[in-house]
């Protein structure tokens, strides 16, 4: 089964997502804020990782970035 990582900090948005991917037959994590979705994304295997890029705590790019180099 597809593992798909959401960090997302909007919970309704993160819910809505995980839902549509559940239904398709995914399995979706969720992360709420960057420190937390680069610690699961580094600690798990994801075939997949959707990336808000307006996050509370920094830019879901910079998360992006430090993703690429500790991977």
């Amino acid at each position: 089964m597809k593992q798909i990582l959401i960090i997302e900090d909007d919970p309704r948005i993160a819910g809505l997502e995980r839902d549509y991917l559940e239904a398709a037959g995914l399995q979706a994590s969720v992360a709420a804020d960057g420190p937390s979705g680069l610690r699961t994304a580094l600690d798990g295997r994801f075939d997949l990782i959707l990336l808000d890029i307006m996050l509370p705590d920094g830019s879901g790019l910079d998360l992006l970035e430090k993703l690429k180099e500790m991977h």
